[in-house]
């Protein structure tokens, strides 16, 4: 609260009783996953349940006391069921690096599209909501500023100097047995550098709760998926009115 003076806008749209999924962008240094449950508790009483990656959860199982479960689908849906809130960020890892690639040119910019084959998309959390049936809402969620509560000098140089762009070319040239050991030295040494090398900067920063997304029936989860990127777009554009990351204006 002293260094980002937190507010939020927008809660009153989640249900007071009954279940709810929220969605939304993943910051490059993931400050923001610990805040943004407190914060909505401490606002509605009500505790929200994270779904986080299983390799996250098995190096880090005290995040089970921050309320986070292992992401998967049968867990989540068990727990709406039981009328929880629960949140999840669909990029990952992928929308991590995408953040910090090009000194963050792309860093409010949603990438729900995973590495694991050429087109494919993030769409567990539209299967988890289209499995609780027509009527569920899926709300967005965002950060204004929340990329920029964090200053990593190592991206910085790294990217300033070319050498992600460098390193996606020499990646993709490999076969796919090192392209594989490439990518999971890539996402292990940017995880642990954006945790724990990262300095705090002093701005605002505001959770803002969009408009819920309404499951229709016969909806597919592709189509589902398509919706609410579009609706979590639209609310990242509308409040921070810029999709690169600039530390001087979220200062000011």
């Amino acid at each position: 609260q002293i260094m980002h003076d937190f507010s939020t806008s927008g809660m009153e749209k989640l249900p007071k009783v009954g279940p709810a999924l929220l969605v939304g962008p993943h910051t490059f240094h993931s400050t923001d996953i610990l805040i943004g449950p407190f914060a909505a508790q401490l606002q509605t009483g009500r505790v929200v349940r994270g779904l986080v990656h299983k390799g996250v959860m098995m190096s880090m199982p005290f995040l089970r006391f921050f309320g986070l479960f292992p992401g998967r689908r049968d867990a989540a849906v068990a727990l709406l069921r039981e009328g929880n809130w629960c949140a999840c960020i669909p990029g990952g890892i992928e929308e991590i690096l995408h953040h910090i690639t090009d000194n963050g040119s792309t860093a409010y910019e949603l990438y729900w599209q995973s590495h694991n084959g050429k087109g494919a998309v993030r769409k567990g959390f539209a299967e988890v909501a289209v499995a609780m049936g027509p009527g569920f809402k899926v709300f967005p969620f965002f950060f204004q500023n929340g990329e920029e509560m964090k200053f990593n000098p190592f991206f910085e140089v790294w990217c300033g100097l070319g050498l992600d762009k460098l390193y996606g070319r020499f990646t993709r040239c490999l076969p796919k047995p090192l392209e594989w050991l490439f990518w999971q030295l890539a996402i292990t040494v940017t995880f642990c550098m954006s945790l724990w090398t990262s300095a705090p900067v002093p701005v605002k920063v505001t959770m803002h709760v969009g408009d819920g997304v309404e499951v229709r029936a016969g909806e597919t989860a592709g189509e589902l998926r398509d919706r609410v990127h579009k609706a979590a777009q639209s609310l990242a554009d509308a409040k921070q009115g810029r999709r690169n990351r600039d530390y001087a204006a979220a200062i000011a």
